[in-house]
């Protein structure tokens, strides 16, 4: 996997002309540095639109004290409004204008903390605006594919094509550890890239949480630990006691801070399923930060140290975490509506469930292995006799290159990670007559 090298064209760049063709407002939300300001350079005309940021003191200082002439600064332009968090009281000045004149793609604002969820932030901007959230960089964003990849639109129209991946299993470690943030992967080394990733925590640290936490003592001398270990344990289930006990805190404490790192865009949450299937089903969701680049990077975890002791059970939680983040990544633009889960039962487990918008699911095994034995597809194969014909696919995915059907008419495969962005483009229905 070599570096990157200039801007990468983001797949959500026709969700975005969408919004700002029939919304007066788009809010484009994301974790600092994934690429929100970039999003809107690839989408804005320079001729059609004026970009201002409010990390700037001076363009703060003028949103703060009189926000409606600062949103009237660029008639008949877009106004492009970077981090505007920073000053929370717009929210009210924007419903003030937009509601005096609701033109589309008058305003585009940008926010690495969840404005929809700050105090009187949401209500403000109801039925007014949009909201795009951005992730790191998928990997077909990063390899530059021109059709944006849509696995679960693939495998729903049945796994057509090519089911072998270029990818090797060396190629996948490199991937999980490199992670999807653009910075960073123009680094050519892990360290470069850990240095990176250490002054982006350290700059949360300084800036983001204060502002979000205030300046509680605790929760800053806590966040870089919390955010370690989150690290520290991929893709797994949340245990709030047993976390709040590792750092010494109670567990409404660290349900405040687990918050507010979610409304930063820096962790991913995986609910739990068992809706339409008896038996007792464990209810607790699954956390992960936002990126395996950064939880590799906090942790020092390299390619190299998958083969190490330990290291293989930690890469197979940091691959379950990938896939997860892939797939939430293409939601944004699949042609498939679905929303992602885990199962665990006391028997039986599936990594990840697909449940699709009629009901139907796919289920998906991740094995951080180069080669499948036979009883990797067992649990799926259980779980998909009882749920019956609601189940659409089953497949087992994992670091080797080739692919398999194993069971045609029950639609269960054996399929390399790589094929998450390498599977073959989708036809397009032609039009009826």
């Amino acid at each position: 996997m070599s570096s990157l090298s200039g801007e990468v064209p983001r797949h959500t760049r026709s969700l975005a002309r969408e919004i700002l063709s029939d919304t007066p407002l788009l809010v484009v939300q994301g974790a600092r540095q994934v690429g929100k300001s970039t999003l809107l350079r690839q989408v804005l005309s320079p001729d059609d639109s004026v970009f201002v940021t409010l990390d700037d003191p001076t363009t703060r200082r003028f949103a703060e004290e009189d926000p409606v002439q600062f949103l009237r600064q660029a008639p008949g332009k877009t106004l492009a409004i970077d981090e505007a968090q920073r000053v929370p009281d717009l929210a009210l000045a924007l419903k003030l204008v937009i509601d005096e004149q609701r033109i589309p793609g008058a305003y585009a604002i940008t926010g690495s903390a969840d404005l929809l969820r700050l105090k009187g932030t949401g209500d403000s901007l109801a039925g007014r605006a949009s909201s795009l959230t951005v992730r790191p960089l998928s990997q077909g964003e990063i390899g530059q594919r021109s059709d944006p990849e849509d696995f679960i639109s693939w495998v729903a129209n049945g796994c057509a094509g090519n089911l072998d991946s270029s990818a090797s299993p060396s190629d996948i470690r490199e991937r999980v550890t490199a992670g999807g943030y653009p910075e960073p992967l123009k680094r050519s080394t892990f360290r470069a890239r850990s240095r990176w990733f250490r002054d982006y925590v350290d700059q949360l640290l300084r800036h983001d949480v204060p502002q979000l936490a205030g300046e509680s003592s605790q929760m800053l001398q806590s966040f870089e630990p919390l955010i370690r270990l989150l690290a520290s344990q991929g893709e797994s289930e949340l245990v709030v006691a047993r976390l709040a006990e590792r750092l010494g805190i109670v567990g409404s404490t660290l349900r405040m801070y687990l918050d507010t790192l979610d409304t930063m865009f820096l962790t991913e949450t995986l609910p739990s399923w068992g809706r339409g299937y008896s038996g007792r089903v464990v209810r607790r969701p699954k956390l992960s930060l936002v990126d395996t680049g950064l939880a590799s990077s906090l942790t020092g975890f390299t390619p190299e140290a998958s083969h190490q002791a330990g290291g293989f059970e930690f890469f197979g939680a940091q691959l379950e975490a990938f896939v997860s983040s892939e797939l939430k990544k293409q939601q944004t633009w699949s042609e498939t509506i679905y929303r992602l889960y885990h199962y665990r039962q006391r028997n039986d487990e599936v990594d990840i469930v697909v449940e699709l918008q009629d009901g139907s699911v796919i289920l998906m095994e991740v094995k951080s292995t180069s080669q499948v034995r036979r009883d990797s597809w067992t649990s799926l194969q259980r779980i998909s006799e009882k749920l019956g014909a609601r189940v659409r696919a089953s497949i087992v995915l994992y670091t080797g290159e080739k692919g398999y059907c194993i069971d045609e008419s029950r639609s269960l495969y054996v399929l390399p990670v790589g094929l998450l962005w390498e599977h073959a483009t989708i036809p397009t229905p032609l039009p009826s007559q």
